[in-house]
Formats: structure tokens, C-alpha cells, sequence
């Protein structure tokens, strides 16, 4: 979780100039922008408007649809993640019964042949 320190405090005529530089030339995303200011993406986008960078229903709009195509591509991921994890479950249960089959067998074996040796 980002830390926003320098939330509430004002806007230095720096910290413009580099917010100007960072999401015209370097297209940097608002997370990112928010991150080296420590402030909340919000105030980023509010300050990109205020200064005529940017409006903000449109820098809103696209953050929210990007926020959710990250929360869709992090819930997708989790769902292969288990069914990753399900199928490698299903394949070592598939193992220990083979095995258990296998043992079976060679005590069955064991087994005829002991009470073979006892008969005789």
C-alpha cells in the first residue's frame, strides 16, 4: 500500500512541472504518478484538471475501467491458480491410488504365496 505523506499538503511549483512531465511525456500511469508524489491517485487527477492537463471525468473514467480490468485479470488469474492447483491434487491422488493398488497386489501376492508355504 502506497503512503500517501504529502496528503493535504500543497502543491510545490516542482512537483507541478515534474506532474506535467510525468503523465504528458513519460505517460505515466496515475498509480505511478501518485506513487512518486505520495498522494492519492485521486489528488493526482484533481491536480492534472486543475492545472489543464487533463479532465478529470475523463482521467476518472479511464482509472475506474482500468481498476477493474485489473481486479478482472487478478480474479482470473486466481481461478486458474486453483484450478492449477485442483488438477495437481487430482494427479497426486491418481498417484497414492496406483500405488495403493500396487501395494494391494503385492501383498495379495505375498499372501498366496505364504499360506502356499504353509499347506505344504
Amino acid at each position: 500500500m502506497t503512503d500517501y505523506k504529502r496528503f493535504g499538503n500543497r502543491w510545490t511549483i516542482n512537483e507541478c512541472l515534474q506532474l506535467q512531465r510525468e503523465y504528458e511525456l513519460l505517460e505515466l500511469s496515475i498509480d505511478a504518478i501518485a506513487e512518486r508524489h505520495h498522494r492519492t491517485p485521486n489528488a493526482i487527477m484533481l491536480k492534472l484538471d486543475s492545472e489543464g492537463f487533463a479532465d478529470y471525468c475523463v482521467l476518472y473514467s479511464n482509472y475506474k475501467i482500468c481498476k477493474q480490468q485489473e481486479e478482472d485479470e487478478e480474479q482470473e488469474q486466481e481461478q486458474e491458480d486453483d484450478e492449477d492447483q485442483e488438477m495437481s491434487l487430482k494427479l497426486q491422488v491418481l498417484n497414492l491410488e496406483k500405488k495403493v493398488n500396487q501395494l494391494t497386489e503385492l501383498l495379495m501376492k505375498q499372501n498366496k504365496n505364504t499360506s502356499g508355504f504353509s499347506l505344504l
